[in-house]
């Protein structure tokens, strides 16, 4: 069985303690969506494969409120759709209550994000975010009342997205630039790398399974054989992205 690990790094210094925290996920057939675009400080979080698209499952707020989110690291805001939304955001299974949460922070900040595909408006807010049991307070998002609803026909209620936190100034009249789930996790120490790998295996037949996880904060070891190679992305120093770098592992792991 052969096993391609991806490594996507935000940045590649850090002088403290590695810590990740690892999130499996889990693989589903693809409908309609195509893609937008030890001490260990590690956050490991399950994913779900819908055909070159996966889905990550959190909670926000408190208490917690469960959600299935798209991973795009195509760009940098994360939204989830706000209760009552209804046709107007395509029917999601899971919707926040805002005033159901006692961290809950509205900014007042209008948001709105158009995709290669599809769209999303609304505002943006804080509060807390759970991955995989790991607590992050504070973290920004955007609570969308408006949106095309595509997502929900491969079970996702919104988007994560993990981009270069400068694209976020697109996504809001007054340009400012919101820093995402992954910045934050590494500004209040959750993780000691403001990195995330993706591992990947074979899928199987069945309409829902785990086939690999994201690792916030670094690589898991346990998925790698040689060395980490590093090429740039991009070099338009508009997008504040000079620095980052996307790894290709093409290493065979059999078992």
């Amino acid at each position: 069985m052969k096993s391609i690990a991806f490594l996507i790094s935000t940045a590649i210094t850090c002088t403290i303690a590695q810590k990740l925290i690892s999130v499996p996920f889990e693989a589903v057939d693809r409908k309609t969506m195509k893609a937008a675009s030890f001490e260990n400080r590690l956050v490991n979080a399950p994913l779900v494969n819908v055909d070159l698209a996966y889905l990550i499952d959190i909670d926000i707020g408190t208490p917690p409120q469960p959600f299935t989110l798209l991973l795009d690291t195509g760009s940098s805001s994360t939204w989830v759709p706000i209760s009552g939304c209804g046709r107007y955001c395509g029917y999601p299974l899971h919707t926040i209550e805002p005033l159901k949460s006692s961290t809950f922070n509205a900014t007042g900040t209008p948001f709105s994000i158009r995709y290669g595909e599809g769209f999303a408006t609304g505002y943006y807010a804080q509060d807390t975010m759970t991955v995989n049991g790991v607590v992050i307070p504070e973290v920004n998002f955007a609570v969308s009342d408006y949106n095309d609803g595509e997502l929900t026909t491969d079970g996702a209620d919104g988007i994560l997205g993990i981009g270069p936190d400068r694209l976020s100034i697109y996504n809001n009249p007054e340009h400012k630039e919101y820093p995402t789930l992954v910045t934050t996790m590494y500004q209040k120490g959750v993780i000691a790398h403001q990195t995330f790998s993706v591992f990947f295996h074979p899928v199987t037949t069945s309409k829902r399974r785990i086939n690999g996880e994201i690792v916030f904060g670094g690589v898991d070891a346990r998925h790698i054989i040689g060395d980490i190679k590093y090429a740039p992305i991009t070099r338009r120093k508009e997008f504040g992205v000079i620095s980052l770098f996307f790894n290709l592992l093409f290493n065979q792991v059999y078992t």
